[in-house]
C-alpha cells in the first residue's frame, strides 16, 4: 500500500545520495533510474525515460526498461499531442483513452499507459515512465508531483548557487591579488565577507608620477546585491582614476551614479585618497569609520569629506590634506572590525584597533594586518563574522 510520508521520506533521502545535482547531464538518468529501482513496485511503474529539448523538439538522451532499445536518440516533435499535455499540465497521467497517442511510438517507449512531468532545467527535460497494469491514479500524481517539486526546487537551488559563486568570483578578481608598489611604503589588505559575497571593497591605482590611489568603502549590508553595488563603484573608481579626475569630482560622481541606481535603497561609505611618494596625502573621507593615521606626531583622525554616498543626489564632498612622516601608519577599515561583537554584546571598537595600533604601527603593514583580525577574531571567541570586515594597512619604515 502506498504511504506518502514515507515516500516523501525516502525521495528525500534519495535525492541527498548524490552530488553533481540536477544541472549536471548525468543527474537526471541516474534519478530515473533509481526512481524505478526504489519505486517501482509501490507506484507499479517498469520503464523510465528522460528527454532533453532541442531545436528540433525533445530527444530521448536516456531510457531504461524501454521496450525497443534502439529508441534512444528518438525526437519527439513540438506538435505531439502528449507532449503538450504534458508541457501544459506539468504532470500527466496517460492511459489508452487519451486521445493523439502515437500508437507505434508508444509501444515502442513504454506502452499506452505511461507518466510524465516536465523540469524547467536548462535545457528543458521531461522524465516519463511506463506503467504496469493496477497501477493507482491518485498516488501515481502525488509521487510525480513531489518529484516534480522537489527537482524544480533543486534546480532553482542550484542556479541560485552558481550565480552566487559567479558573483564571487568577480568580486575576488576585483580585489588587487597583490599589495601594490609604491617606492618608500609597505602595503598590505585583507577582505573577508561574512557570506560568500559581500559589500566590502578596497582598490589600489597608480596614477600620474608617483602616486597611489587608495580608496576603501563599504556597501550597506551583505550578500549579493551588496556586492553587485560594490562592483560598480569599483568600475566607477578606476574609470575616474584613468581620466585624472579631480578627487572631489570622482567622488561627486560616484554619488550621483550610486543615487540612481536601482539598487539605490543601499548606500556607500567610502574613504578615498591621493598618496604621493612623498608622503602627501589628499583625501575624502564619504562617511567612512575614520582612518587612523598614527606616529611621532600621535593620533590623527582623517575624518573629512561629506556624508555617504547615495542618498542625496547632489551631496557637496570637500578634500583634505595630511602627510606620511617615516615611522607613520595609515590603517583604513570597515564597520565589520569595529562592530565585531563578543558574548556579551560589546564591541571590538575603536579601543579594540587602537590598542593594536599603538603596539605595533612601526612594524610590517603584513603583521598590523594580522594582528588586527587576530585580536579582532579573538575577541569575538567562536562566533562567526557577522559583517563584512576589511583593513588596508600602509606604513611609511624610516
Amino acid at each position: 500500500m502506498f504511504q506518502p510520508k514515507h515516500f516523501y521520506r525516502e525521495l528525500e533521502l534519495l535525492l541527498h545520495e548524490r552530488r553533481g545535482g540536477p544541472l549536471s547531464p548525468e543527474w537526471f538518468p541516474w534519478l530515473v533510474e533509481e526512481i524505478v529501482s526504489r519505486f517501482g513496485s509501490e507506484l507499479m511503474i517498469d520503464s523510465g525515460r528522460v528527454y532533453e529539448e532541442d531545436h528540433e523538439g525533445f530527444r530521448l538522451v536516456h531510457g531504461i526498461g524501454s521496450r525497443d532499445p534502439n529508441s534512444v536518440g528518438l525526437t519527439i516533435p513540438p506538435g505531439y499531442g502528449p507532449l503538450r499535455q504534458v508541457l501544459e499540465h506539468r504532470v500527466f497521467i496517460f492511459d489508452s483513452t487519451v486521445e493523439g497517442q502515437s500508437a507505434e511510438l508508444e509501444c515502442r517507449l513504454g506502452g499506452p499507459e505511461s507518466a510524465a512531468f516536465s523540469v524547467d532545467s536548462a535545457p528543458r527535460r521531461v522524465v516519463g515512465f511506463g506503467l504496469k497494469p493496477g497501477w493507482q491514479r491518485d498516488d501515481l500524481d502525488f509521487a510525480l508531483q513531489t518529484i516534480r517539486n522537489a527537482i524544480d526546487l533543486q534546480v532553482k537551488v542550484q542556479g541560485f548557487q552558481m550565480d552566487i559563486a559567479q558573483a564571487a568570483e568577480i568580486q575576488q578578481a576585483l580585489l588587487p591579488q597583490v599589495p601594490p608598489t609604491l617606492p618608500g611604503f609597505d602595503i598590505a589588505a585583507r577582505s573577508v565577507p561574512a557570506e560568500v559575497v559581500g559589500g566590502d571593497f578596497y582598490d589600489f591605482i597608480p596614477s600620474e608620477g608617483e602616486t597611489l590611489v587608495v580608496a576603501v568603502g563599504d556597501v550597506s549590508g551583505h550578500g549579493l546585491g551588496a556586492a553587485l553595488l560594490a562592483r560598480d563603484t569599483v568600475t566607477g573608481i578606476r574609470m575616474g582614476a584613468e581620466r585624472a579626475l579631480r578627487i572631489v569630482e570622482v567622488v561627486r560622481r560616484l554619488n550621483r551614479v550610486i543615487s540612481r541606481s536601482a539598487l539605490s535603497s543601499r548606500f556607500v561609505s567610502l574613504f578615498y585618497a591621493d598618496l604621493e611618494a612623498s608622503g602627501d596625502l589628499v583625501y575624502v573621507n564619504a562617511g567612512h569609520p575614520a582612518p587612523w593615521l598614527i606616529g611621532d606626531r600621535g593620533v590623527r583622525r582623517l575624518d573629512i569629506g561629506g556624508t555617504i554616498l547615495g542618498p542625496v543626489r547632489d551631496q557637496h564632498f570637500r578634500r583634505s590634506w595630511a602627510r606620511m612622516d617615516p615611522g607613520d601608519a595609515l590603517v583604513v577599515v570597515t564597520d565589520g572590525l569595529l562592530e565585531r561583537e563578543n558574548a556579551r554584546g560589546d564591541m571590538f571598537g575603536e579601543a579594540g584597533v587602537q590598542e593594536v595600533l599603538f603596539r605595533l604601527h612601526e612594524r610590517p603593514a603584513l603583521e598590523i594586518l594580522d594582528a588586527l583580525f587576530a585580536e579582532a577574531a579573538r575577541f569575538g571567541g567562536a562566533r562567526p563574522w557577522e559583517d563584512d570586515t576589511t583593513a588596508v594597512v600602509v606604513t611609511r619604515p624610516r
